[in-house]
């Protein structure tokens, strides 16, 4: 069965497709999959909720007997981490967040975000990256000291909103937020119950219901230029936070 790096609900996935790389519907369904390993389970989405990236489509084993709607949940995205991936992990991952971005709004305003954490607690800090429509670019990063690798990814997404401040992005206008931690777009925008960092995530919850925002979880060091200087500026703030 032929499958392809895409995206469903934002979330990175292998797409069931045809031989002209379009989405097999089977009962109004398009089977997906969060891994290429042998016997993944195979969920069904909605095609209006699936997109196939421009990666090269694989011959990979039927999965598991389908299971339930994908959904917005726990699922890995079946990408691998950095410097671990294969290289059909690697190749689906810069597909899928190649398709991410080119398919924002020519008019929204987009924001990179990395946190970064040597040890873990151990020396921190954030960065992000914000790029408006005009071609405009601005950076932040932060040395936070002592902290957690998700409390420096959380603060990256304040580091953003800052950012859409003081550039005098106005609350009403589209912003993409992207980042690279699974934890911060599960606890910010799918509803995770976290037992830590209650008070930074109220906060965020707060400041990002004031705006109209989408926020994407991409995989890290899939060659996106801005994610990558997120990531450098994120690592600006461990140094200053490891110097004391």
């Amino acid at each position: 069965m032929r499958w392809q790096p895409g995206l469903c609900n934002d979330k990175m996935v292998w797409v069931a497709v045809d031989e002209h790389g379009r989405p097999v519907v089977q009962a109004g369904r398009v089977p997906v999959r969060y891994t290429e390993a042998p016997g993944a389970k195979v969920y069904t989405a909605s095609p209006g909720n699936v997109r196939v990236g421009e990666g090269p489509a694989v011959e990979l084993d039927a999965g598991a007997a389908p299971g339930p709607p994908a959904a917005r949940g726990r699922a890995g995205s079946g990408f691998g981490s950095a410097g671990t991936r294969t290289a059909a992990q690697a190749t689906a991952a810069r597909a899928a967040a190649g398709a991410l971005v080119q398919g924002f709004a020519a008019d929204a305003a987009v924001a990179f975000t990395d946190g970064a954490c040597k040890g873990n607690p151990g020396p921190a800090g954030s960065g992000a990256v914000l790029r408006l429509p005009g071609g405009e670019v601005r950076e932040r990063w932060a040395a936070l000291g002592r902290g957690t690798n998700n409390q420096a990814e959380l603060h990256a997404v304040h580091l953003a909103l800052d950012l859409l401040d003081e550039a005098g992005w106005p609350a009403e206008a589209a912003v993409e937020l992207l980042t690279d931690s699974q934890y911060s777009h599960g606890v910010l925008c799918l509803g995770w119950k976290a037992k830590a960092n209650q008070e930074q995530i109220a906060a965020l919850r707060t400041r990002l219901g004031r705006r109209r925002h989408r926020m994407h979880w991409v995989a890290g060091h899939v060659g996106i230029p801005e994610n990558e200087r997120a990531d450098a500026l994120a690592n600006l703030g461990v140094a200053q936070s490891a110097r004391g």
